[in-house]
């Protein structure tokens, strides 16, 4: 199987929920065009990286722009990796929604290794690792500072 993979690289405006949700619409509708199978979003895009940022701000997990760009990616046929600040138990997580061709999200991931040192201390980092089932593809996350932890790519690869 090959998967195809657009990426946007360009900076999201802080907070801005509804510009965001359609500059993403709009790049999906385009890579859609150009026959990507999935369009993969920089970090917190929906939110816009910037911190720190209150748990009340985050996105919940069924949020209306959210679901907006479930329904885009049904409509258009063409996967998403959005990525946003989301509610976390206490503090706001940074994550990343892998959502089908046909608009299910198929795994929520959420930055285990968060840096102390910068804001993202504000954040709650994530518990885990996970891989889902991308059209016949295991797709695995890892966000930014996860990388420089070797651990994180040992976890993915041993689930595939």
């Amino acid at each position: 199987m090959i998967l195809k993979t657009a990426v946007l690289q360009m900076k999201s405006f802080a907070r801005q929920y509804r510009k965001n949700t359609d500059i993403v619409i709009d790049k999906m509708k385009e890579a859609a065009e150009n026959h990507a199978d999935i369009l993969l979003l920089p970090e917190c895009f929906l939110t816009g990286y910037h911190l720190p940022v209150s748990n009340e701000e985050a996105l919940a997990d069924d949020d209306k722009y959210i679901r907006e760009i479930c329904d885009a990616a049904d409509k258009l046929n063409i996967g998403v990796v959005l990525t946003a600040a989301s509610k976390g138990a206490t503090k706001p997580q940074n994550s990343a929604y892998v959502i089908s061709k046909n608009g299910a999200v198929l795994m929520k991931y959420s930055k285990v290794h968060t840096c102390d040192f910068d804001w993202e201390r504000y954040l709650e980092g994530g518990e885990e690792f996970f891989v889902c089932d991308f059209d016949g593809v295991k797709l695995g996350v890892m966000i930014c500072y996860d990388r420089e932890h070797p651990e994180s790519a040992r976890e993915l690869a041993l689930q595939g």
